[in-house]
C-alpha cells in the first residue's frame, strides 16, 4: 500500500436539513445520534496514460518451418484439421482480404500485431458518483448554546471511471507466409472447416520480416474503485429556533481504496484485420487526509430526523495500473453531499 498526505481543508460552506421530535432543544441532546443516508461525491476524476510500448494479447501464430501445429492470425488462420494434416495439407484455414494473396508466387500471407508503441494522456471524469453514508456521536460538554460532542463517520462510495476515446498508434506485426500450391483460391473472406473436405494446402510457415503499420484502437480503459472512508472529529451544536439546529465538524479522515484497472481493446488495421487486446491490474491504497462539514436540522413530532448536509474531505490521490499503462484516482478536490436520516437519543 501507498500512503500519501494531502494538504489540510481550508474551507468550507454548506446547508442541511433534518426532521425530529417536537420538543425544543433543550430537551433534545443533538451530540448523542445515529445518522444514515445518501452520499454523491463530486470532484473526482482519473488521469488516463499510456506511454511507452505495449504487448498485444492473441493471436498464438505458431512455430514456423513445423508441421502440425496451429497457426492464428489477426486476418486468418491454419490450423491442424481432423486428419491430422495428412501429407502436410490442411483443410482447416482461411484468410480475410484478397490483399494477403500473391497469385505470382501463389503465396497467402497472415499477420499477428504483436506490439505498439503510444504516447498520450487524458483526464475523464463522471459529474457524481453517489455512495453511503453513517455516522454516530457523542457529548463532551456545552459551552454557552453550544453543544461540543464527537462524531465517528464511514463513507462508502464506488467510483467507476472510464476512457473510451479512439486513439491512433503504430503497430509491429509479425508476417507468415504459406504456399498455395496450385489451388483456385477461394474468394475473400473464406473460412475452412477441420473435416478435411475442401481446398486443402501446405501447412508449414515461412517467416516475414516484421512489419510497422499504424492501426486504430477502439474499446475502453477503465477504473472500477471502491473507496471506504472514515472519519472522526469534534462536533459543535448550535440552535437556530425552537425546530432549527446546525452543526459543523472537522478533523481526521482516512481514505481505503480496493479496485483495478481494467482494459478491453480492439486495434483496427486499414486492411481490415482485427487485433484484440485486454487485462486487469488490482491495486489497494491507504490515504490520509482531513475533513470539514457542516449541517442544517429541522425537528418535526417523529422521533426521525431527515437532514441535508455538505463536506470536503481531500485524500490525494493513488496510481492504478503498470508498466506506463495508468490510471491516476484524484481525491483531492472532493465535495460531498449528504442526505438521509438521524435518530437523536
Amino acid at each position: 500500500m501507498n500512503r500519501r498526505s494531502p494538504s489540510i481543508p481550508f474551507a468550507l460552506a454548506s446547508l442541511a436539513l433534518a426532521i425530529a421530535p417536537k420538543a425544543a432543544l433543550g430537551d433534545t441532546d443533538w451530540t448523542r445520534n445515529f445518522r444514515l443516508g445518501a452520499l454523491m461525491a463530486y470532484g473526482i476524476d482519473a488521469r488516463f496514460s499510456q506511454t511507452g510500448t505495449f504487448g498485444v494479447s492473441g493471436s498464438p501464430t505458431g512455430a514456423t518451418g513445423v508441421h502440425g501445429v496451429d497457426h492464428i492470425y489477426d486476418d486468418g488462420y491454419v490450423r491442424v484439421d481432423d486428419t491430422g494434416n495428412a501429407q502436410g495439407v490442411t483443410s482447416y484455414w482461411g484468410y480475410q482480404n484478397s490483399s494477403q494473396y500473391d497469385p505470382t508466387t501463389h503465396k497467402l500471407t497472415f499477420h499477428s500485431a504483436q506490439s505498439y508503441s503510444l504516447e498520450d494522456q487524458t483526464t475523464q471524469s463522471d459529474t457524481f458518483y453517489a455512495g453511503l453514508d453513517l455516522a454516530y456521536g457523542g457529548h463532551i460538554t456545552d459551552w454557552m448554546s453550544t453543544r461540543i460532542g464527537w462524531e465517528l463517520g464511514f463513507g462508502w462510495l464506488p467510483i467507476s471511471i472510464r476512457d473510451q476515446r479512439p486513439l491512433t498508434a503504430s503497430f509491429v506485426r509479425q508476417a507468415h507466409q504459406f504456399a498455395t500450391g496450385s489451388i483456385a483460391l477461394p474468394q475473400a473472406p473464406y473460412n475452412g472447416t477441420s473435416g478435411g473436405i475442401g481446398p486443402v494446402i501446405p501447412d508449414l510457415a515461412g517467416a516475414l520480416p516484421d512489419t510497422i503499420t499504424s492501426g486504430t484502437i477502439t474499446g475502453d480503459r477503465r477504473l472500477e474503485v471502491t473507496l471506504y472512508n472514515i472519519r472522526l472529529g469534534p462536533t459543535f451544536y448550535w440552535p437556530i429556533a425552537e425546530r432549527w439546529a446546525w452543526s459543523a465538524s472537522g478533523g481526521f479522515s482516512l481514505g481505503i481504496l480496493d479496485g483495478e484497472y481494467r482494459f478491453d481493446e480492439a486495434v483496427h488495421f486499414a486492411d481490415g484485420s482485427t487485433a484484440y487486446s485486454s487485462g486487469r491490474v488490482g491495486h489497494s491504497d491507504l490515504l490520509y487526509g482531513g475533513y470539514v462539514n457542516a449541517m442544517l436540522y429541522f425537528h418535526t413530532d417523529e422521533n426521525a430526523d431527515v437532514y441535508l448536509g455538505v463536506q470536503y474531505s481531500p485524500l490525494g490521490n493513488s496510481r492504478f495500473g503498470t508498466r506506463g499503462r495508468e490510471a491516476e484516482l484524484r481525491l483531492d478536490g472532493t465535495l460531498y453531499f449528504m442526505a438521509g436520516f438521524n435518530w437523536p437519543f
